[in-house]
């Protein structure tokens, strides 16, 4: 051994030859500093064109908004004023000139309580009206629908030339009525100005949307003006100022639909059925706006860089101010490229220069540093690994320094140790222990936390009809499920017990939302054996039905047993609470059990349908006991479903009753469960209970 290491370098002078080599380090920090600033530069600058172009976007869809709305309001207040005036033809030109107020008006109208109806619009070339191609020349039309006589009303149009003088016209049943149109009831409701969220017009085909007002007469609702605004000029506005040469800008709703697109044609798709849609910001043929939205909520900002293809880009989302009144958005995606100009040339002319000298410096150190670098970055590695307990073994470190390879070896046996002792001991309780330096002792001190037991349901019966290979296998395959979702949660996997299984949440790492997390991993164990029953269903296996009990209290946790042999567990009343509780999921006939604590610390978060109050074994006070059937805003296979939540609420609003003595009204409650849910266990014993007590009521009275 002393032959084989006799001409081996030592780690020391190796080190100290090396960073006399490296006098480059103050040289190469020169080089880049002159480079982040100037990239810091193009950054600001991008930041800066960026911001200011959000401005003029929301600026510019406010300026066409704003007046339109100002004249729907005028118009609004006349028609309160004179309620017969727009009943009248001659309403009709003044209608016309609200159309011709702006390019981007398509068509005003009025909606009357009655359900006639009064409209001018626009008409575009080829635009046909109730399937009828108006005579040549159209530009305008008029239409009144009046519901006031008797008969059956007549919706007609009125056609008119460039001068707004009639050149035909078209009678045809009066199918509409205003009142049932979103904009009427819209703007009824709220008593005031509203905006809708764009749609496509069914006149002419293109995207728009409505501002609408009501007006009133004599304190009666008299109707609703309207005015029904083109989005092309926004579209039109984004196309002709664009943020960079290669940017997209956007302006989209709450509901990711675009609202506005620089190629207009881009905002609308054509459906199987003929009809023209909207396009959502996900279905556009550019994939960097979807992208940047993905990478939003990731970032959890507004505004933030993402590289995508090999490049980096700018991206902004900024809602509108909220007096706007809609739920619409800017979002902005452009390449940094566009913004670095003749920033980068300067960076490349620096780097090519940096490099060139940092070169003829690396040559002189090159075979030292490779010497020792490369273990080193191998042990690194490796450590890393051993932080992470992995237990997978690269290639052997060789290195000609004698340290280095006498700590590959002491590493690398490391490794092989903490792959066996996580195994058996928490991963959270090992990395404290490696972090810390201590001894693992005896002792431990009192926590809140939260403890879960599961068991497999007519486990005893079924193992005795099971081969013991089958047995294995499954049980197995329960157990992985049940870990995975501990494990997923940040819980601490305690032991397993037969067919069951103790775990708990909030030790050795502290976790806040300890009840809430077991809870969630009560419901991945359920969904898990779900999808597992489902496979074994079809080899012809019978499912296995797995109970769980949850309960959060003040336990004894830490290192438990003798010197010779310890396990990292938990003590105290609350273990046995919520073993019992698992126990009483065969009482109700239910499938996770949590208690009044698990409830006060996490259930607004949880769907729980109440037991009631029952007694556990040990104990002198009852205890209130819940069912959780789901979990709130989570994963989707994790939501209670639709019969779940009503359940709940059907439960909840029984025991209020109950509780209150009410035994008759609470017969008929649970009854009333029974009708929807007839195999449910709880409704049926309650309603039991309560006929038993009104009973009781009622011979007392006798």
């Amino acid at each position: 051994m002393t032959l084989s290491r006799r001409g081996a370098l030592r780690l020391r002078p190796s080190i100290v030859m090396l960073f006399i080599a490296m006098v480059l380090p103050v040289f190469a920090a020169a080089i880049w500093v002159g480079y982040v600033s100037n990239d810091r530069m193009a950054r600001d600058t991008a930041d800066k064109t960026v911001e200011r172009a959000r401005l003029e976007t929301i600026a510019q869809t406010e300026a066409l908004l704003n007046p339109i709305a100002s004249l729907v309001r005028v118009s609004a207040r006349l028609a309160a004023e004179q309620p017969d005036f727009y009943r009248s033809d001659k309403a009709l030109a003044p209608l016309l000139e609200v159309v011709g107020h702006s390019a981007n008006i398509s068509s005003v109208y009025i909606g009357f309580s009655d359900g006639s109806y009064r409209m001018a619009l626009r008409v575009p070339k080829g635009l046909r009206i109730q399937n009828t191609a108006p005579p040549e020349g159209t530009q305008f039309a008029g239409r009144w629908l009046d519901r006031r006589g008797a008969g059956k009303a007549v919706d007609r149009y009125t056609f008119l030339d460039g001068k707004k003088a009639p050149i035909g016209s078209l009678d045809v049943p009066a199918l509409y009525d205003p009142r049932v149109r979103p904009w009427f009831k819209d703007a009824v409701e709220k008593r005031d100005l509203v905006i809708s969220n764009p749609y496509i017009y069914a006149t002419t085909g293109l995207p728009g949307i409505t501002v609408a007002t009501p007006f009133y007469a004599g304190g009666q609702l008299a109707g609703v003006l309207a005015v029904d605004i083109l989005l092309d000029s926004l579209s039109q506005y984004l196309k002709t100022r664009p943020v960079s040469a290669h940017s997209t800008s956007l302006i989209v709703d709450s509901d990711g639909l675009i609202v506005a697109h620089p190629d207009s044609k881009q905002a609308l798709k054509r459906e199987a059925s003929g009809g023209l849609t909207r396009v959502k910001l996900t279905e556009l043929s550019d994939p960097l706006p979807a992208l940047a939205f993905a990478m939003r909520g990731e970032q959890k900002r507004d505004r933030f860089t993402f590289s995508h293809g090999g490049e980096e880009y700018v991206a902004l989302f900024s809602p509108f101010p909220p007096e706007f009144g809609k739920s619409w958005e800017v979002a902005i995606v452009a390449p940094l490229e566009d913004f670095l100009g003749e920033w980068k040339t300067n960076n490349q002319k620096l780097l090519v220069f940096g490099l060139a000298a940092i070169l003829l410096q690396v040559l002189l150190i090159y075979a030292l540093s490779r010497r020792i670098a490369k273990p080193l970055e191998q042990l690194e590695a490796q450590v890393a690994q051993v932080q992470q307990f992995s237990t997978r073994h690269g290639a052997p470190i060789r290195s000609p320094i004698r340290e280095i390879a006498s700590l590959a070896t002491a590493v690398d046996t490391l490794q092989s140790a903490i792959g066996a002792f996580s195994a058996f001991v928490p991963r959270d309780l090992v990395k404290q222990l490696i972090g810390s330096g201590h001894e693992l002792v005896l002792g431990g001190r009192s926590k809140f936390l939260t403890i879960m037991f599961t068991d497999l349901e007519s486990f005893s019966t079924w193992a005795e009809s099971t081969p013991a290979q089958e047995l294995l296998t499954r049980v197995s395959a329960y157990f992985e499920i049940v870990t995975r979702a501990v494990n997923g949660t940040s819980g601490t996997l305690d032991k397993f017990i037969g067919d069951g299984v103790m775990a708990f949440w909030g030790a050795p790492a502290v976790l806040e939302d300890h009840a809430f997390e077991s809870c969630v991993a009560a419901m991945r164990i359920q969904q898990g054996m779900k999808e597992l029953n489902a496979r074994w269903a079809g080899d012809g296996l019978k499912p296995l039905t797995v109970r769980i009990g949850i309960h959060s209290d003040a336990v004894l946790v830490g290192n438990i047993g003798s010197a010779e042999r310890m396990s990292y567990t938990v003590m105290g009343d609350g273990v046995n609470i919520a073993a019992r509780l698992e126990g009483v999921n065969k009482e109700f006939g239910t499938r996770i059990c949590v208690s009044h604590a698990v409830f006060r610390e996490a259930g607004e978060r949880l769907w729980l349908r109440r037991l009631g109050v029952v007694t556990v074994k040990g104990r002198r006070a009852d205890l209130q006991v819940y069912e959780l059937l789901g979990i709130k805003g989570a994963d989707p296979a994790l939501e209670a479903p639709a019969t779940a939540k009503l359940l709940c609420q059907m439960t909840n609003h029984a025991y209020e009753v109950f509780e209150r003595g009410e035994w008759a009204l609470a017969e008929e409650r649970f009854g009333q469960i029974l009708d929807k849910f007839p195999d449910d266990k709880l409704a049926y014993v309650m309603a039991m209970r309560s006929r038993e007590a009104a009973g009781q009521l009622a011979a007392t009275r006798g």
